[in-house]
Protein backbone atom coordinates (compact mmCIF):
# COMPACT_ATOMS: atom_id res chain seq x y z
CA UNK A 1 0.00 0.00 0.00
CA UNK A 2 2.81 2.42 0.71
CA UNK A 3 3.72 1.54 -3.09
CA UNK A 4 0.65 2.55 -4.50
CA UNK A 5 0.60 6.09 -2.21
CA UNK A 6 3.73 6.50 -3.26
CA UNK A 7 2.99 6.55 -7.06
CA UNK A 8 -0.49 8.56 -6.39
CA UNK A 9 1.39 11.53 -4.55
CA UNK A 10 4.42 11.86 -7.01
CA UNK A 11 0.99 12.36 -10.15
CA UNK A 12 -0.48 14.47 -7.78
CA UNK A 13 2.52 16.39 -7.47
CA UNK A 14 3.35 16.10 -10.90
CA UNK A 15 0.13 17.88 -12.03
CA UNK A 16 0.60 20.77 -9.50
CA UNK A 17 3.82 21.61 -10.95
CA UNK A 18 2.68 21.18 -14.69
CA UNK A 19 1.38 24.36 -14.11
CA UNK A 20 4.47 26.21 -13.53
CA UNK A 21 5.11 26.75 -17.28
CA UNK A 22 7.44 29.22 -18.26
CA UNK A 23 7.78 31.18 -21.21
CA UNK A 24 4.87 33.11 -22.45
CA UNK A 25 2.50 32.48 -25.02
CA UNK A 26 2.86 33.44 -28.79
CA UNK A 27 0.98 35.85 -30.71
CA UNK A 28 1.34 37.71 -34.17
CA UNK A 29 3.05 40.36 -34.20
CA UNK A 30 1.68 44.03 -35.31
CA UNK A 31 2.20 45.30 -38.75
CA UNK A 32 2.84 49.03 -38.92
CA UNK A 33 4.06 49.43 -42.35
CA UNK A 34 0.49 48.26 -43.91
CA UNK A 35 -1.00 50.31 -45.98
CA UNK A 36 -4.71 50.73 -46.01
CA UNK A 37 -5.32 49.97 -49.32
CA UNK A 38 -2.54 49.26 -52.19
CA UNK A 39 -1.43 52.77 -53.71
CA UNK A 40 -1.70 51.62 -57.73
CA UNK A 41 -5.39 49.86 -56.80
CA UNK A 42 -7.85 51.49 -58.66
CA UNK A 43 -11.09 49.19 -57.06
CA UNK A 44 -10.89 47.92 -53.04
CA UNK A 45 -12.30 44.44 -52.41
CA UNK A 46 -13.68 43.29 -48.85
CA UNK A 47 -12.10 40.36 -49.62
CA UNK A 48 -9.80 37.98 -51.70
CA UNK A 49 -11.57 35.51 -53.75
CA UNK A 50 -9.25 34.15 -55.77
CA UNK A 51 -10.23 31.53 -58.51
CA UNK A 52 -7.26 28.02 -59.47
CA UNK A 53 -4.59 28.31 -61.99
CA UNK A 54 -6.65 26.09 -63.54
CA UNK A 55 -9.58 28.17 -63.80
CA UNK A 56 -7.51 31.38 -64.31
CA UNK A 57 -5.59 29.63 -67.64
CA UNK A 58 -7.62 28.88 -70.87
CA UNK A 59 -4.62 27.46 -72.15
CA UNK A 60 -5.33 23.08 -72.36
CA UNK A 61 -1.94 23.08 -72.98
CA UNK A 62 -0.51 24.97 -70.41
CA UNK A 63 -2.66 23.39 -67.82
CA UNK A 64 -1.00 20.04 -69.15
CA UNK A 65 2.51 21.60 -68.51
CA UNK A 66 1.69 22.70 -65.05
CA UNK A 67 -0.02 19.65 -63.93
CA UNK A 68 3.20 17.57 -64.88
CA UNK A 69 5.51 20.14 -62.90
CA UNK A 70 3.11 19.91 -59.82
CA UNK A 71 3.83 16.09 -60.26
CA UNK A 72 7.72 15.68 -61.55
CA UNK A 73 9.43 18.97 -60.41
CA UNK A 74 12.39 17.99 -58.21
CA UNK A 75 12.61 20.36 -55.81
CA UNK A 76 8.83 20.33 -55.03
CA UNK A 77 9.54 16.46 -54.02
CA UNK A 78 12.19 17.81 -52.25
CA UNK A 79 10.21 20.32 -50.38
CA UNK A 80 7.38 17.31 -49.87
CA UNK A 81 9.80 14.78 -48.47
CA UNK A 82 11.38 17.48 -46.16
CA UNK A 83 7.48 18.29 -45.00
CA UNK A 84 6.69 14.91 -44.18
CA UNK A 85 10.47 14.69 -42.05
CA UNK A 86 9.06 17.50 -40.49
CA UNK A 87 6.22 15.98 -39.20
CA UNK A 88 7.71 12.89 -38.25
CA UNK A 89 10.60 15.10 -35.97
CA UNK A 90 7.32 16.53 -34.79
CA UNK A 91 5.64 13.23 -33.38
CA UNK A 92 8.86 12.26 -31.61
CA UNK A 93 8.94 15.55 -29.78
CA UNK A 94 5.27 15.14 -28.70
CA UNK A 95 6.62 11.89 -27.82
CA UNK A 96 8.57 13.11 -25.24
CA UNK A 97 5.62 13.99 -23.26
CA UNK A 98 4.20 10.85 -22.33
CA UNK A 99 6.48 8.23 -20.27
CA UNK A 100 8.42 5.82 -21.87
CA UNK A 101 7.88 2.38 -21.70
CA UNK A 102 10.49 -0.36 -22.48
CA UNK A 103 11.91 -4.01 -21.40
CA UNK A 104 15.22 -5.65 -20.27
CA UNK A 105 16.15 -9.61 -20.47
CA UNK A 106 19.43 -10.80 -19.47
CA UNK A 107 20.89 -14.16 -18.27
CA UNK A 108 24.13 -15.25 -17.23
CA UNK A 109 26.21 -16.94 -14.99
CA UNK A 110 29.87 -17.46 -13.41
CA UNK A 111 31.80 -18.44 -10.65
CA UNK A 112 33.51 -15.90 -7.72
CA UNK A 113 34.78 -16.91 -4.35
CA UNK A 114 33.74 -15.55 -1.18
CA UNK A 115 35.77 -12.65 -0.72
CA UNK A 116 35.33 -11.69 -4.56
CA UNK A 117 31.54 -11.69 -3.93
CA UNK A 118 32.04 -9.20 -0.93
CA UNK A 119 33.50 -6.35 -3.42
CA UNK A 120 31.28 -7.34 -6.18
CA UNK A 121 33.85 -9.08 -8.24
CA UNK A 122 31.70 -11.07 -9.99
CA UNK A 123 28.51 -13.75 -10.03
CA UNK A 124 28.44 -16.68 -8.12
CA UNK A 125 26.49 -19.23 -10.37
CA UNK A 126 23.54 -17.95 -12.61
CA UNK A 127 21.48 -14.99 -12.77
CA UNK A 128 18.17 -14.48 -14.97
CA UNK A 129 16.25 -11.18 -15.41
CA UNK A 130 13.85 -9.96 -17.08
CA UNK A 131 11.80 -6.21 -16.00
CA UNK A 132 9.54 -3.99 -17.65
CA UNK A 133 10.80 -0.08 -17.36
CA UNK A 134 9.60 3.47 -17.02
CA UNK A 135 11.03 6.26 -17.82
CA UNK A 136 9.26 9.69 -17.34
CA UNK A 137 10.65 13.37 -17.68
CA UNK A 138 7.52 15.08 -15.67
CA UNK A 139 7.41 18.62 -17.78
CA UNK A 140 7.39 20.94 -14.63
CA UNK A 141 8.32 24.13 -16.66
CA UNK A 142 6.83 23.74 -20.32
CA UNK A 143 10.02 22.98 -21.89
CA UNK A 144 8.61 19.44 -23.26
CA UNK A 145 5.10 21.66 -24.20
CA UNK A 146 7.43 24.19 -25.55
CA UNK A 147 9.47 21.96 -27.50
CA UNK A 148 6.20 20.40 -29.17
CA UNK A 149 4.77 23.54 -30.23
CA UNK A 150 8.04 24.56 -31.66
CA UNK A 151 8.54 21.10 -33.71
CA UNK A 152 4.90 21.11 -34.79
CA UNK A 153 5.59 24.97 -36.45
CA UNK A 154 8.76 23.73 -37.90
CA UNK A 155 6.15 21.14 -39.51
CA UNK A 156 3.85 23.65 -40.29
CA UNK A 157 6.62 26.21 -41.64
CA UNK A 158 7.68 23.11 -44.27
CA UNK A 159 4.27 22.76 -45.49
CA UNK A 160 3.74 26.71 -46.00
CA UNK A 161 7.02 26.33 -47.76
CA UNK A 162 5.79 23.86 -50.01
CA UNK A 163 3.14 25.43 -51.10
CA UNK A 164 4.97 28.78 -51.65
CA UNK A 165 7.20 26.74 -54.05
CA UNK A 166 4.00 25.47 -55.62
CA UNK A 167 3.09 29.25 -56.79
CA UNK A 168 6.32 29.97 -57.37
CA UNK A 169 6.24 26.81 -59.88
CA UNK A 170 3.14 27.54 -61.61
CA UNK A 171 3.88 30.98 -62.26
CA UNK A 172 7.46 30.00 -63.68
CA UNK A 173 5.99 27.61 -66.05
CA UNK A 174 3.03 30.18 -67.25
CA UNK A 175 5.54 32.98 -67.68
CA UNK A 176 7.87 30.77 -69.50
CA UNK A 177 5.74 29.38 -71.15
CA UNK A 178 3.97 33.11 -72.91
CA UNK A 179 7.75 34.11 -73.31
CA UNK A 180 7.31 30.88 -75.31
CA UNK A 181 4.52 32.22 -77.70
CA UNK A 182 6.37 35.51 -77.65
CA UNK A 183 9.20 33.90 -79.14
CA UNK A 184 7.54 31.76 -81.93
CA UNK A 185 5.39 34.84 -82.42
CA UNK A 186 8.49 37.20 -83.01
CA UNK A 187 10.15 34.17 -84.98
CA UNK A 188 7.27 34.42 -87.39
CA UNK A 189 7.34 38.08 -87.48
CA UNK A 190 11.11 37.45 -88.60
CA UNK A 191 10.46 34.92 -90.96
CA UNK A 192 7.51 36.98 -92.31
CA UNK A 193 9.57 39.97 -93.00
CA UNK A 194 12.88 37.98 -94.32
CA UNK A 195 10.46 36.69 -97.20
CA UNK A 196 9.12 40.20 -97.83
CA UNK A 197 12.44 41.19 -97.89
CA UNK A 198 13.98 38.79 -100.24
CA UNK A 199 11.59 39.76 -102.63
CA UNK A 200 12.09 43.17 -102.25
CA UNK A 201 16.01 42.53 -103.22
CA UNK A 202 14.85 40.20 -105.81
CA UNK A 203 12.87 43.24 -107.28
CA UNK A 204 16.06 45.88 -106.71
CA UNK A 205 18.41 43.61 -108.15
CA UNK A 206 16.24 42.93 -111.30
CA UNK A 207 15.59 46.95 -111.78
CA UNK A 208 19.66 47.29 -111.26
CA UNK A 209 20.54 45.17 -113.88
CA UNK A 210 18.41 47.11 -115.77
CA UNK A 211 20.20 49.81 -114.66
CA UNK A 212 16.42 51.55 -113.60
CA UNK A 213 18.25 51.81 -110.07
CA UNK A 214 21.49 52.13 -108.56
CA UNK A 215 23.75 49.52 -106.97
CA UNK A 216 23.77 51.64 -103.70
CA UNK A 217 20.07 50.45 -103.64
CA UNK A 218 20.53 47.07 -104.43
CA UNK A 219 23.23 46.97 -101.61
CA UNK A 220 21.13 48.73 -99.04
CA UNK A 221 18.38 46.02 -100.16
CA UNK A 222 20.92 42.60 -99.44
CA UNK A 223 21.76 44.35 -95.99
CA UNK A 224 17.71 44.78 -95.27
CA UNK A 225 17.67 41.16 -96.04
CA UNK A 226 20.32 40.29 -93.72
CA UNK A 227 19.56 42.20 -90.78
CA UNK A 228 15.91 40.21 -90.80
CA UNK A 229 17.95 36.84 -91.84
CA UNK A 230 20.05 37.07 -88.49
CA UNK A 231 17.25 37.42 -86.49
CA UNK A 232 16.32 34.24 -86.99
CA UNK A 233 18.93 32.01 -85.54
CA UNK A 234 19.10 34.39 -82.50
CA UNK A 235 14.56 33.68 -81.90
CA UNK A 236 15.63 30.38 -82.45
CA UNK A 237 18.30 30.01 -80.15
CA UNK A 238 16.50 31.21 -77.37
CA UNK A 239 13.40 29.23 -78.07
CA UNK A 240 15.55 26.15 -77.33
CA UNK A 241 16.81 27.55 -74.24
CA UNK A 242 13.00 28.22 -72.41
CA UNK A 243 11.81 25.07 -73.88
CA UNK A 244 15.12 22.84 -71.76
CA UNK A 245 13.75 25.72 -68.94
CA UNK A 246 10.26 24.40 -69.04
CA UNK A 247 11.45 20.76 -69.51
CA UNK A 248 13.93 21.21 -66.18
CA UNK A 249 11.17 22.66 -64.18
CA UNK A 250 8.90 19.32 -65.26
CA UNK A 251 11.04 17.07 -64.18
CA UNK A 252 12.56 16.00 -68.10
CA UNK A 253 15.26 16.11 -70.21
CA UNK A 254 16.09 18.55 -72.93
CA UNK A 255 13.70 18.25 -75.77
CA UNK A 256 9.92 20.17 -77.37
CA UNK A 257 7.65 21.43 -76.12
CA UNK A 258 4.00 20.99 -77.19
CA UNK A 259 2.05 24.39 -78.02
CA UNK A 260 -0.95 25.89 -77.48
CA UNK A 261 -2.98 29.17 -78.07
CA UNK A 262 -1.15 31.73 -79.46
CA UNK A 263 0.04 34.78 -78.18
CA UNK A 264 -3.26 36.89 -78.92
CA UNK A 265 -5.32 33.80 -78.42
CA UNK A 266 -4.43 33.83 -74.70
CA UNK A 267 -7.48 34.54 -72.26
CA UNK A 268 -6.20 35.27 -68.74
CA UNK A 269 -8.35 37.38 -67.03
CA UNK A 270 -7.58 40.33 -65.29
CA UNK A 271 -10.10 40.99 -63.10
CA UNK A 272 -8.68 39.88 -60.25
CA UNK A 273 -9.86 41.09 -57.17
CA UNK A 274 -6.67 42.11 -54.96
CA UNK A 275 -8.49 42.13 -51.63
CA UNK A 276 -6.86 44.55 -48.79
CA UNK A 277 -3.39 44.58 -47.76
CA UNK A 278 -3.94 43.07 -44.27
CA UNK A 279 -5.45 39.66 -46.01
CA UNK A 280 -2.39 39.18 -47.34
CA UNK A 281 -1.47 38.03 -44.21
CA UNK A 282 -3.83 34.96 -44.27
CA UNK A 283 -3.16 34.32 -47.84
CA UNK A 284 0.36 34.61 -49.14
CA UNK A 285 2.36 31.05 -48.50
CA UNK A 286 5.47 32.79 -47.68
CA UNK A 287 4.13 35.28 -44.75
CA UNK A 288 2.24 32.29 -43.37
CA UNK A 289 5.69 30.44 -43.05
CA UNK A 290 7.70 33.45 -41.59
CA UNK A 291 4.79 33.39 -39.31
CA UNK A 292 5.15 29.95 -38.18
CA UNK A 293 9.05 30.12 -38.31
CA UNK A 294 8.69 33.02 -35.61
CA UNK A 295 6.76 30.73 -33.64
CA UNK A 296 9.01 27.60 -33.83
CA UNK A 297 11.37 30.02 -32.55
CA UNK A 298 9.48 32.01 -30.11
CA UNK A 299 9.28 28.26 -28.16
CA UNK A 300 12.71 27.56 -28.29
CA UNK A 301 12.78 30.31 -25.66
CA UNK A 302 10.73 28.84 -23.66
CA UNK A 303 12.81 25.87 -23.97
CA UNK A 304 16.22 27.50 -22.74
CA UNK A 305 14.35 29.11 -19.68
CA UNK A 306 13.03 26.01 -18.76
CA UNK A 307 16.63 24.74 -18.78
CA UNK A 308 17.68 27.02 -15.72
CA UNK A 309 15.46 25.26 -13.67
CA UNK A 310 15.55 21.73 -12.27
CA UNK A 311 14.00 18.84 -14.22
CA UNK A 312 12.12 15.80 -12.50
CA UNK A 313 11.92 12.43 -13.80
CA UNK A 314 10.68 9.26 -12.64
CA UNK A 315 11.92 5.89 -13.48
CA UNK A 316 10.20 2.28 -12.72
CA UNK A 317 11.43 -0.96 -13.35
CA UNK A 318 8.95 -4.42 -12.26
CA UNK A 319 9.83 -8.04 -13.10
CA UNK A 320 11.54 -11.19 -11.46
CA UNK A 321 15.46 -12.10 -10.76
CA UNK A 322 16.57 -15.23 -9.66
CA UNK A 323 19.49 -17.47 -10.35
CA UNK A 324 17.43 -20.19 -11.96
CA UNK A 325 14.75 -20.23 -14.51
CA UNK A 326 12.40 -22.58 -12.37
CA UNK A 327 12.09 -19.78 -9.74
CA UNK A 328 12.28 -16.93 -12.14
CA UNK A 329 8.67 -16.36 -11.95
CA UNK A 330 6.73 -16.18 -8.16
CA UNK A 331 6.61 -13.96 -5.56
CA UNK A 332 9.97 -14.92 -4.48
CA UNK A 333 11.85 -13.37 -7.28
CA UNK A 334 9.42 -10.53 -8.15
CA UNK A 335 11.16 -7.27 -7.92
CA UNK A 336 9.11 -3.51 -8.21
CA UNK A 337 11.30 -0.06 -7.74
CA UNK A 338 10.56 2.87 -8.58
CA UNK A 339 12.69 6.40 -8.50
CA UNK A 340 12.21 10.03 -8.48
CA UNK A 341 15.09 11.63 -9.53
CA UNK A 342 15.98 15.82 -9.59
CA UNK A 343 18.58 17.15 -11.55
CA UNK A 344 19.03 21.07 -12.04
CA UNK A 345 22.09 23.22 -12.99
CA UNK A 346 23.96 25.02 -9.82
CA UNK A 347 26.73 27.15 -11.23
CA UNK A 348 27.36 27.13 -14.63
CA UNK A 349 28.79 30.73 -15.24
CA UNK A 350 25.85 31.81 -17.04
CA UNK A 351 26.05 29.68 -19.68
CA UNK A 352 21.90 29.31 -19.49
CA UNK A 353 20.93 32.37 -19.36
CA UNK A 354 23.56 33.33 -22.46
CA UNK A 355 21.30 29.95 -23.76
CA UNK A 356 18.01 32.16 -23.19
CA UNK A 357 19.72 35.79 -24.75
CA UNK A 358 20.67 33.98 -27.70
CA UNK A 359 17.21 32.30 -28.36
CA UNK A 360 15.98 36.09 -27.78
CA UNK A 361 18.23 37.80 -29.97
CA UNK A 362 17.27 34.84 -32.93
CA UNK A 363 13.32 35.32 -32.09
CA UNK A 364 14.27 39.28 -32.81
CA UNK A 365 16.13 38.38 -36.28
CA UNK A 366 13.12 36.21 -37.81
CA UNK A 367 10.14 39.00 -36.00
CA UNK A 368 12.92 41.22 -38.32
CA UNK A 369 12.57 38.65 -41.11
CA UNK A 370 8.57 38.41 -40.87
CA UNK A 371 8.05 41.90 -41.24
CA UNK A 372 10.65 42.27 -44.27
CA UNK A 373 8.49 39.34 -45.74
CA UNK A 374 5.30 41.81 -45.45
CA UNK A 375 6.73 44.76 -46.88
CA UNK A 376 8.07 42.49 -49.68
CA UNK A 377 4.45 41.47 -50.37
CA UNK A 378 2.93 44.39 -50.32
CA UNK A 379 5.03 46.21 -52.50
CA UNK A 380 4.92 43.12 -54.89
CA UNK A 381 1.38 43.08 -55.16
CA UNK A 382 1.43 47.36 -56.19
CA UNK A 383 4.36 46.24 -58.97
CA UNK A 384 2.04 43.70 -60.14
CA UNK A 385 -0.51 46.38 -60.66
CA UNK A 386 1.60 48.78 -61.94
CA UNK A 387 2.12 46.69 -64.19
CA UNK A 388 -0.64 45.16 -65.25
CA UNK A 389 -2.07 49.12 -65.89
CA UNK A 390 1.00 50.38 -67.49
CA UNK A 391 1.72 47.37 -69.95
CA UNK A 392 -2.02 47.09 -71.38
CA UNK A 393 -1.62 51.02 -71.74
CA UNK A 394 2.23 50.45 -73.10
CA UNK A 395 0.41 47.88 -75.45
CA UNK A 396 -2.42 49.67 -77.06
CA UNK A 397 0.11 52.17 -77.89
CA UNK A 398 2.16 49.45 -79.36
CA UNK A 399 -0.95 48.54 -81.79
CA UNK A 400 -1.72 52.07 -82.96
CA UNK A 401 2.32 52.05 -83.86
CA UNK A 402 2.52 48.96 -85.73
CA UNK A 403 -0.90 50.49 -87.57
CA UNK A 404 0.83 53.30 -88.29
CA UNK A 405 4.37 52.12 -89.66
CA UNK A 406 2.77 49.63 -92.09
CA UNK A 407 0.54 52.16 -93.29
CA UNK A 408 3.55 54.29 -93.72
CA UNK A 409 5.47 51.64 -95.08
CA UNK A 410 2.71 51.39 -97.92
CA UNK A 411 2.98 54.88 -98.53
CA UNK A 412 6.73 55.11 -98.56
CA UNK A 413 6.71 51.97 -100.92
CA UNK A 414 4.50 53.36 -103.53
CA UNK A 415 6.29 57.13 -103.75
CA UNK A 416 9.55 54.68 -104.27
CA UNK A 417 8.13 53.08 -107.28
CA UNK A 418 6.89 56.44 -108.50
CA UNK A 419 10.09 57.73 -108.44
CA UNK A 420 9.07 60.75 -105.67
CA UNK A 421 11.38 59.40 -102.45
CA UNK A 422 14.76 57.35 -102.44
CA UNK A 423 15.43 54.05 -101.63
CA UNK A 424 16.82 54.89 -98.12
CA UNK A 425 13.28 55.92 -96.94
CA UNK A 426 11.46 52.42 -98.02
CA UNK A 427 14.59 50.89 -95.61
CA UNK A 428 13.99 53.39 -92.23
CA UNK A 429 9.62 52.75 -92.92
CA UNK A 430 11.09 48.86 -93.30
CA UNK A 431 13.06 49.15 -90.11
CA UNK A 432 10.46 51.11 -88.35
CA UNK A 433 7.68 48.32 -89.00
CA UNK A 434 10.13 45.24 -88.27
CA UNK A 435 10.96 46.77 -84.76
CA UNK A 436 7.59 48.20 -83.75
CA UNK A 437 5.96 44.31 -84.41
CA UNK A 438 8.31 42.94 -82.52
CA UNK A 439 8.23 45.58 -79.77
CA UNK A 440 4.07 44.91 -79.73
CA UNK A 441 4.84 41.07 -79.60
CA UNK A 442 7.00 41.78 -76.56
CA UNK A 443 4.95 44.26 -74.68
CA UNK A 444 1.79 41.63 -75.46
CA UNK A 445 3.93 39.09 -73.35
CA UNK A 446 4.52 41.54 -70.63
CA UNK A 447 1.11 42.20 -70.24
CA UNK A 448 0.00 38.70 -69.69
CA UNK A 449 2.99 38.02 -67.56
CA UNK A 450 2.00 40.59 -65.47
CA UNK A 451 -1.25 39.09 -64.58
CA UNK A 452 1.13 35.83 -63.58
CA UNK A 453 3.03 37.94 -61.36
CA UNK A 454 -0.43 39.87 -59.92
CA UNK A 455 -1.74 36.68 -59.19
CA UNK A 456 1.40 35.45 -57.42
CA UNK A 457 2.07 38.12 -55.57
CA UNK A 458 -1.63 37.73 -54.05
CA UNK A 459 -0.55 34.27 -52.74
CA UNK A 460 -2.31 32.13 -56.15
CA UNK A 461 -4.70 29.12 -56.10
CA UNK A 462 -4.17 25.88 -55.89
Amino acid sequence: MFSLRFYILCIAFTGILASCKVGGEFSRPAVNQAPAAYPQSATAYDSISVIKWFELYQDTVLQRLIKITLDSNRNLMTAAARMEESREIAGIVKANLYPSFGYQLSAGGGEAGQEAQKVAGGIDKGAIKTYATLNWEIDIWGKIRHANIAAYNEYLGDIENRNALIVSLVAEVSQLYFLLRDLDNRLMIAERTLESRREGTRIITERFNKGYVSEVDKLQAEQQEALAAVTIPNFRRQIITVENALRVLMGMGPGPINRGNTLYQQTVSPDIPEGLPSQLLERRPDIREAERRLEAQFNYIGVAKANLYPSLSLTGLLGFASPQLSTLIGGSGFVANGFAGIVGPLFEFNKNKRRVRAEEYRTKQLAYQYEQTILNAFADVDNALAQYRTYDQEHKIRQLQVIAARKALELTQAKYDFGYSSYYEVLIQQNYLFDAELAESTTLQQKINSIVFLYKSLGGGW
